[in-house]
C-alpha cells in the first residue's frame, strides 16, 4: 500500500472555490494534504492507495463554523455535522480554557474540530442597562487608553489567539488602534458594532450579526445606541428589535462593507428560524439529535432549542409575532442585497439559542431562502471563513496543497442546501473521523453555564427548625432562571420546579436538614459539571 495515501473517488465534488462541480471526481490525499484533485481519467491514481468510494454522494470541503462559542460537549456535534474547524469567538469560557481545548484537539486528546481561538473580547464598558448580564458579565477585557489596547492585543498574540474580537462599546479611535496592532501581528479582527461604517473604516475584517448592520441603518446615533443597550439589557427582545432597522439606509451600510471587502456573519438562525419555510425540517433534525441517548447533551440544550420556537409561536402576542416577522423580513432583505452587491458572506452557528454546529447549517438554509445562491452559501461556511481569518492558504477549499478536510454528504446541496447537514463521512487532515455519538465526555469541562446562571440568589424562608418539613423553598435570581436549573442544598440536589424566569421552587424534606446548622443553597445546571451560582445561606435552628 502507498504510504499514507488516501483516494476519494466517484463523488460529485463542490470544491469551495465557486467553480462548477466536478462529477466522478478523484481526490488524492498524501500526508494529510490534497496532492491531486480532478475528474476521473485526468488524475493519476497511485497504486496501493487506500480507496474510499463515494459514488452517488457530494464531496465538500470540511465546513468551518465562522462564529462558534465552543463548549465542552460540542466536539461530537461538530464532527457529526461535517464541521472540521470552529472559529471560537469567545463567549462564556475564557481564553485559557479554549487554549487547552485547542491544544487537546491538536494532540488528539480531545475529540472535536480544529479550533481557531479568539479568547475574550477587547472592549469598553457600556452604559445604561448593559452593566449586568451582557458584555461586562461575560468578562470582556476593558481598555481605556491606546497603550492598554496595544498591550491587550499583544497579550492575545502571546497566548496563541488567531482572531481578535472587539465589542461595540470600543470607541472608533481605540478600535483603530486595536485593528492596527492586530494586523501588525497578523491577527484578523472580528467586530460587534453599532456603527458599521465607522468600524469598516477602522479596518476590521468581519462584522458579526444581523443586529450590527441593523443598528447601523439607523442614522440618529442616540436612537441606535439606545436600541442596542435596551436589547442587551433585556428591555426589548432581539426578535422585536429587528423591526426598527431602516431598510432605506441599508445601501449605505452595504456599500461601505463591500468597498472595504469586510465579511459579514448574519447568524439569524439562532433567533428567527421558527419563521423559516424549513422550520419543520429544522425541528425534525434538532429532535433527532436531542433524542439520541448517545448524544447525551446537557438539559440546557433542549430547553434553549425549544425556547426559540415556544417564544415566538406560543408566548408572543399576535402583535409581537407580527413585529418579529417584520424584523425577519428585513434581515432577509439585508442578506439578499448584501450578496447581490458583492458582499462577502460568512456564516456561523452562534449558540446558545439553539444547537451548536446545526445552527450553522440552518443559517445556510435561511441564507438561500433569502435569495443567496446555494454555491455562495457553501462558500460562506468554507472558503469565505478561511479567507476572512487569513487561513485560506491551508483551509477552506479542496485544492492541491491544502489540508485535506472533507465533508461527504448524501444529496445535492446545490439543489437542496439542507443536504449540507446530511453528513455520511468526514475526513480531517487525511484521516477518516468517527462521526457517531458515543456519550463523549470532554476531559477539560466548561466552568461557566452553557446558557445563563443567576449568580446572586435570594431565598425564602431563611430560617427553619431541624427535622421540620417538608418545606417549599423559594429561590429567586433576577432574569436568569431556566427549567434545567436545580437547587442544591449542601451540594445535594433538591426536587426543583420552574416558576418563572425569576424564580424556582424546591422541596426540602425533613431528612435534608436533620441537625441545626448553616446550610448552603446554590443552583447548578443539569448535565454540567462545574457551573454553579454564588451561595445563599439557610439557617437551621434547634428543635425545642
Amino acid at each position: 500500500m502507498a504510504e499514507n495515501v488516501l483516494l476519494v473517488q466517484g463523488g460529485r465534488l463542490i470544491d469551495g472555490t465557486g467553480r462548477p462541480p466536478i462529477d466522478n471526481s478523484v481526490i488524492v490525499i498524501r500526508e494529510g494534504r490534497f496532492q491531486a484533485v480532478g475528474k476521473r481519467g485526468e488524475v493519476a491514481i497511485p497504486s496501493g492507495a487506500e480507496v474510499i468510494d463515494v459514488k452517488g454522494k457530494t464531496v465538500l470541503p470540511g465546513f468551518i463554523d465562522g462564529h462558534g462559542h465552543l463548549e465542552d460537549f460540542h466536539g461530537e456535534l461538530y464532527l457529526h455535522l461535517g464541521i472540521t474547524t470552529c472559529a471560537s469567538i469567545e463567549l462564556y469560557q475564557d481564553g485559557p480554557w479554549t487554549r487547552a481545548q485547542k491544544q487537546g484537539t491538536e494532540l488528539g486528546k480531545i475529540h472535536g474540530p480544529r479550533i481557531w481561538m479568539s479568547g475574550r473580547a477587547i472592549g469598553a464598558v457600556g452604559t445604561g442597562h448593559e452593566a449586568f448580564g451582557s458584555r461586562t458579565f461575560r468578562d470582556n477585557i476593558i481598555v481605556t487608553t491606546s497603550e492598554e489596547v496595544r498591550k491587550a492585543v499583544r497579550r492575545k498574540k502571546e497566548l496563541g489567539c488567531e482572531i481578535l474580537k472587539v465589542n461595540e462599546f470600543l470607541s472608533l479611535d481605540l478600535l483603530k488602534v486595536a485593528v492596527d496592532e492586530a494586523h501588525r501581528l497578523g491577527l484578523p479582527v472580528s467586530a460587534h458594532s453599532w456603527d458599521v461604517i465607522g468600524s469598516v473604516g477602522a479596518g476590521v475584517d468581519s462584522i458579526e450579526h444581523i443586529w450590527s448592520v441593523g443598528y447601523s441603518s439607523i442614522p440618529y446615533a442616540p436612537a441606535r445606541r439606545k436600541l442596542a443597550e435596551d436589547r442587551l439589557g433585556g428591555v426589548i427582545d432581539q426578535e422585536l428589535a429587528g423591526a426598527y432597522y431602516q431598510t432605506e439606509n441599508f445601501d449605505a451600510v452595504i456599500g461601505a462593507m463591500v468597498e472595504h471587502q469586510v465579511a459579514w456573519t448574519p447568524t439569524i438562525a439562532k433567533w428567527l428560524r421558527p419563521f423559516s419555510p424549513n422550520a419543520k425540517r429544522f425541528r425534525e433534525r434538532e429532535n433527532q439529535i436531542l433524542n439520541d441517548p448517545n448524544a447525551d447533551l446537557p438539559a440546557a440544550v433542549r430547553t434553549v432549542t425549544d425556547n426559540a420556537y415556544d417564544k415566538l409561536l406560543k408566548r408572543y402576542t399576535p402583535e409581537q409575532f407580527e413585529q418579529a416577522k417584520i424584523g425577519y423580513e428585513k434581515a432577509n432583505e439585508f442578506i439578499r442585497r448584501f450578496v447581490q452587491a458583492g458582499g462577502i458572506l460568512k456564516e456561523g452557528s452562534d449558540p446558545p439559542r439553539g444547537m451548536a454546529a446545526l445552527l450553522m447549517h440552518q443559517a445556510l438554509a435561511m441564507d438561500v431562502e433569502a435569495g443567496v445562491p446555494p454555491m455562495t452559501a457553501i462558500q460562506a461556511a468554507t472558503l469565505n471563513v478561511a479567507r476572512t481569518f487569513k487561513k485560506d492558504k491551508d483551509y477552506g477549499s479542496v485544492e492541491r496543497g491544502k489540508v485535506a478536510d472533507l465533508s461527504i454528504v448524501e444529496g445535492d446541496p446545490l439543489q437542496d442546501i439542507w443536504m449540507t447537514q446530511n453528513v455520511k463521512t468526514v475526513i480531517m487532515e487525511g484521516k477518516v473521523i468517527d462521526i457517531a455519538f458515543h456519550k463523549y465526555k470532554n476531559p477539560i469541562p466548561s466552568f461557566y453555564s452553557y446558557q445563563s446562571l443567576p449568580l446572586d440568589l435570594a431565598i425564602s424562608p431563611l430560617f427553619l427548625i431541624e427535622g421540620s418539613g417538608p418545606t417549599v423553598l423559594k429561590v429567586r435570581g433576577a432574569g436568569g432562571m431556566w427549567p434545567f436549573h436545580r437547587v442544591m442544598l449542601n451540594g445535594e440536589p433538591l426536587p426543583t420546579s420552574f416558576v418563572s424566569k425569576d424564580e424556582l421552587k424546591a422541596i426540602i424534606p425533613p431528612e435534608a436538614i436533620p441537625r441545626a446548622g448553616t446550610y448552603i443553597v446554590t443552583l447548578k445546571c443539569d448535565g454540567e459539571s462545574f457551573p454553579e451560582s454564588h451561595r445563599a445561606h439557610l439557617v437551621v435552628g434547634f428543635k425545642p
